[in-house]
């Protein structure tokens, strides 16, 4: 396809479904329990680290034009390909954006239930944002630690947007039963205004809940970006980011950028943390390795970030 053409449909289709979804501004968390043979992680863990993943599913498009263009066989090819570098690099934890319940324009069925499945994770959260027009879809997460609470929030409407959100789950992480906050976000990617307040949205739903923190998803900007999203964010929650501007951890190949994020409170030192190559989506999975603070015997690596903390921000 010639790329104005393809820029024409796209257009199209962004305007069609801004026109036809709405914001589901109670969205109901769907937690699902899995118990099938093949799951790879116990219910319950005792482990120093903690390996977490973040994936902008894309619909289930893969590197398609856009998921109305395909059928629910190759929606489920493209899933099976994600469950399987699930597998390989077996998270406890996985945040997902741009992840569809039964949805008309990719297939018809639940993505995160599939996924899970297919991953061999032990539980899964699905919260959708935005509906309508046959559309349901949203943030997700899913686990192969037991959970212990689950939330959800669709941040309020703006003109000219699609609805976004994050989703969150607590999960018991070693075999003292400690609990983890760890939240999917997708902030808006066009208008930077709208990106800043939903960031005040998130900060204030999250301020206060007084657990370690891990916040991973499309944040839809850079480290140096002027909008200062990911600044605020850091600051406000007493989260780090890894080697904050580095500059080969790009996300998006597209545009050549970072736009996909792991961040994690001061309990934590990164002991990994990895941009996968996998073609998956338009984004580009990334992983982290997390580690207690109290149970470091012995430094990790530092890298420089623009605030002088050398191991993040």
């Amino acid at each position: 396809m010639k790329p104005g053409l393809r820029l024409v449909l796209l257009t199209l289709l962004w305007m069609g479904v801004s026109g036809c979804v709405s914001y589901s501004l109670s969205p109901e968390p769907h937690l699902r329990a899995h118990e099938e043979p093949w799951q790879i992680r116990p219910a319950a863990m005792s482990t120093p680290t903690l390996n977490v993943m973040t994936i902008n599913l894309a619909h289930g498009r893969g590197n398609g034009v856009h998921q109305v263009l395909q059928d629910g066989d190759r929606a489920r090819e493209n899933l099976d390909a994600v469950g399987a570098l699930i597998r390989r690099e077996q998270p406890h934890v996985v945040a997902l954006q741009e992840a569809d319940a039964p949805s008309a324009w990719s297939g018809a069925f639940d993505h995160v239930s599939y996924l899970a499945e297919r991953a061999g994770l032990s539980w899964s959260l699905r919260v959708a944002h935005a509906e309508g027009a046959g559309l349901k879809y949203g943030t997700g997460l899913m686990s192969g630690l037991p959970v212990a609470d689950t939330g959800a929030y669709t941040f309020a409407p703006a003109a000219g947007t699609l609805p976004k959100g994050f989703s969150l789950v607590t999960v018991r992480w070693t075999d003292t039963g400690e609990l983890v906050d760890v939240v999917s976000v997708h902030l808006e990617p066009m208008r930077a205004a709208v990106r800043q307040q939903q960031t005040q949205q998130l900060i204030a739903a999250l301020a206060d809940r007084g657990r370690p923190l891990v916040i991973m998803g499309d944040f839809n900007t850079g480290w140096e970006d002027k909008d200062g999203v990911l600044q605020s964010i850091t600051r406000d929650l007493g989260l780090r980011a890894f080697a904050a501007t580095a500059p080969d951890l790009e996300t998006f190949p597209r545009l050549d950028r970072r736009l996909d994020w792991i961040l994690a409170s001061a309990d934590f030192e990164f002991a990994d943390y990895r941009v996968l190559p996998d073609p998956i989506s338009d984004h580009r999975a990334v992983v982290a390795t997390l580690r207690a603070r109290a149970q470091a015997d012995q430094p990790i690596a530092r890298f420089p970030a623009e605030t002088g903390d050398k191991d993040g921000t």
